[in-house]
């Protein structure tokens, strides 16, 4: 089991488009250490559509993955992966990947010299049955390189139209009385600390005997979690890019 380190940096739901570039020069500071990253977790929902069976997405994102592959040799890198992107390990030599199958992943932590557990995830696991296997059967290995051979057939239509979709998808909005409805997932992690991305609601709260973790959203706020230790208590500051 790994620990988070102090100096971690997590990020979630860049949901990258052509309209939403932010993200690379997010990239482009951990590259050059401006922004200082001992570890870089990537929460899901990074991309728009990225699967590793698409030549499109790959070669729309190009330089994004190649990004991050440079990041990967000097620190750490783990992506976790949502349900916008998926299948990715063909695509990253040097990063971490988890797939929904591997979720949640279990960290430790070191606060007030004691050792305390983790647990991380997207946040669309532990879902109701006919989601739950719509999600699975869309990442499928059979299914996504039949759905690319088609792609290519129909000189990447199916690609551009999923892309051009989701340019038009409201990504900023609040869920009312939010700890009650996270409250019964609880339930499914055993961990002092539970972090997760996919609401998009940037939120701390302890609940349950746990300490909750929401990450912001980074495709409308471009805010970021930092892991900083102070005084041996560990805390999530919440980060902007447009303070760089």
């Amino acid at each position: 089991m790994l620990e988070i380190k102090n100096g971690a940096v997590f990020v979630a739901d860049a949901h990258v488009n052509e309209n939403r570039t932010e993200f690379l020069s997010f990239l482009e500071l951990v590259n050059s250490g401006k922004i200082a990253a001992t570890q870089l977790f990537l929460m899901g929902d990074i991309f728009d559509f990225l699967t590793g069976y698409g030549d499109y997405t790959a070669k729309f994102y190009a330089k994004y993955i190649d990004l991050i592959e440079q990041i990967a040799l000097k620190i750490d890198v783990f992506y976790i992966e949502g349900n916008h992107d998926f299948r990715l390990k063909n695509l990253f030599k040097n990063v971490k990947i988890y797939e929904i199958s591997k979720q949640p992943v279990s960290f430790f932590i070191i606060e007030n010299n004691e050792k305390k557990s983790a647990q991380i995830a997207h946040g669309d696991n532990f879902l109701p049955f006919f989601s739950k296997y719509a999600l699975l059967f869309l990442r499928l290995k059979w299914f996504l390189r039949f759905m690319n051979f088609l792609d290519i057939l129909l000189d990447f239509k199916i690609s551009k139209s999923i892309l051009k979709a989701l340019t038009k998808k409201k990504l900023d909005y609040k869920i009312k009385n939010f700890k009650a409805f996270i409250s019964p997932k609880m339930r499914h992690y055993n961990a002092d600390f539970v972090i997760e991305g996919h609401y998009h609601q940037g939120e701390i709260f302890d609940i349950n005997e746990k300490f909750y973790i929401n990450l912001p959203i980074f495709a409308c706020e471009q805010s970021y979690f930092v892991v900083e230790y102070a005084h041996n208590k560990i805390k999530f500051a919440q980060k902007s890019l447009k303070g760089h």
